[in-house]
């Protein structure tokens, strides 16, 4: 791995495997793409200020790509653009991209949310788990679409190297709230009844984890979290607010409702499911196949995320 490629290199994870990668001295250039420039710098990057939709091809054939992550995606919903546009036609782009120059290892950040928040999960996801992505949450059905792309490029391009990593809810000092929102309203809420565990990983053990399946051409689908689960309410009490819980029905009518007419804009009825029904996955092949070492469980990363922003708002309200 010594030119690489990264889309959507000024977000969250982009930017924390390009640090990564300025340190990898086998790493000669690290060609980035996306719409502004990263906030790091380093002389290995040569960044290119272009939509993930547009061709890509003279960029990789320009720059002898030989690795490729495919990182720009849109959290939808997002009403500045069409995210489900950007998500697919830009995979789409990448993955010509990539066939057109032969990369030799392709990367695709999926996500837990493919699986679906259902009833009937099993208490451990493995990765032949069938894709159910909930009903009326998009971010879940755009990562699934493109998780399904990338599953039929690796079919038809066996020479090249596919990866695909559907990863659990990122947390640690530098993410944003996300799917975490719910902890930083004035009062968190609940559905009645119902207490989901929540996997997390830290942000620099995921980072880790990508650069090295791609270093090592491991191709095929991983998944990847932290070990163990916390319990939704006890998330909830970890933020000393007050909690309000009401029936499944009243607060999805509460949530499409306010919605539909603009007044949050922060999750559709879908997102409700992620607050009834687990999904934890099985790192089992993860285990088998590479000899990664997480830092951190769930509980401690989700600890190190809380912990940074209360000390955020604290600073904050003190200036």
């Amino acid at each position: 791995m010594k030119r690489v490629a990264i889309t959507g290199i000024s977000g969250y994870l982009g930017t924390q495997i390009l640090k990564l990668l300025d340190q990898d001295k086998d790493v000669e250039t690290v060609v980035g793409v996306d719409i502004r420039p990263p906030n790091y710098s380093t002389n290995k990057l040569k960044f290119y200020s272009r939509d993930v939709r547009e061709p890509l091809i003279d960029i990789f054939a320009k720059n002898n790509v030989d690795s490729a992550f495919h990182l720009a995606f849109v959290l939808p919903p997002n009403f500045r653009v069409d995210a489900h546009d950007i998500n697919t036609r830009g995979s789409q782009s990448f993955l010509s991209a990539c066939e057109a120059t032969s990369v030799e290892a392709l990367f695709y950040q999926s996500s837990h949310t493919v699986y679906g928040a259902n009833a009937d999960n099993p208490a451990f996801i493995s990765e032949d788990q069938p894709l159910r992505p909930t009903p009326e949450f998009p971010y879940g059905q755009d990562k699934a679409e493109v998780d399904l792309m990338f599953q039929e490029y690796a079919k038809t391009h066996p020479k090249q190297s596919v990866t695909i990593v559907r990863v659990v809810s990122v947390v640690g000092p530098q993410a944003g709230p996300s799917g975490l929102n719910v902890l930083f309203m004035p009062v968190t809420i609940h559905v009645s009844g119902y207490n989901p565990g929540w996997q997390f990983i830290f942000e620099d053990d995921l980072a880790r984890l990508d650069v090295t399946l791609v270093k090592e051409r491991r191709s095929g689908i991983f998944n990847a979290g932290a070990e163990g689960a916390l319990p939704y309410k006890d998330m909830l009490k970890a933020t000393g607010k007050p909690s309000l819980g009401l029936p499944s029905c009243l607060w999805r009518f509460l949530i499409a409702f306010s919605w539909k007419t603009g007044i949050q804009k922060k999750s559709p009825a879908g997102g409700l499911e992620y607050m009834k029904y687990p999904i934890i996955l099985s790192t089992e092949k993860l285990a088998k196949i590479t000899n990664f070492k997480f830092t951190m469980n769930s509980r401690e990363a989700l600890k190190s995320y809380m912990d940074s922003k209360l000390a955020s708002a604290k600073s904050a309200k003190a200036s």
